[in-house]
Order: structure tokens, then C-alpha cells, then sequence
């Protein structure tokens, strides 16, 4: 898709859908992430915790993996808003203010 040659109203629908899609995509990643702590998958390479790791393998700043890694182990106790973020129907943003 060319985003200059489409119409505008189309433009924005493929926003809308792609926003929806990368949501459920960071809920799925942050169902990992979980299970990789929980099961200290991170543990016996050097690393002092799962955020240390998450940063250093992913690429995130310190505090970017420690709020990802809390909102990750968050949404294990919230299945009515992890469905809504599986359903790309929630954003990261919201989901994690929610979880704070």
C-alpha cells in the first residue's frame, strides 16, 4: 500500500488495524516474557535480574524492561484486560496504566 495514494479514509482504518495488531502482538510478547521470568530463563549468564536481561537482549532501556516486565506479570492476574489487549482493543499505554 502506497500511504500517499490511498484515500484518507482508508489510511485511517489501516492506522486503526495496525495499532490493533501490534497490540496483540506486545500482549503475546509479554505472555513470554512472563513465563521467562517465572521460569528464570534469564539466570546463569550473568545477569542480576530479568530486566537486566530484557535490556541487554532486546534492547530497552533499564526502566522500559522493568515496566514491561511488571506489566507483563500484571496482566497474569487481569485475564478481562489481557483479553481486551489480545483483541487489540487496548494499547500498551493503556494496558499498563492500568496495571500500575
Amino acid at each position: 500500500m502506497d500511504p500517499d495514494a490511498v484515500p484518507i479514509g482508508e489510511l485511517e482504518t489501516a492506522i486503526c488495524q495496525w495499532a490493533g495488531r501490534i497490540a496483540a502482538a506486545t500482549c503475546a510478547w509479554l505472555g513470554l516474557l512472563a513465563a521467562f521470568d517465572r521460569r528464570s530463563g534469564w539466570s546463569g549468564i550473568g545477569m542480576r535480574s530479568c530486566a537486566h536481561w530484557l535490556s541487554w537482549r532486546c534492547g530497552l532501556s533499564p526502566r522500559t524492561a522493568r515496566d514491561h516486565l511488571a506489566t507483563a506479570h500484571a496482566l497474569e492476574q487481569l485475564p478481562m484486560i489481557r483479553a481486551a489487549f489480545t483483541a487489540g482493543t487496548l494499547s500498551y499505554s493503556k494496558v499498563r496504566a492500568i496495571a500500575r
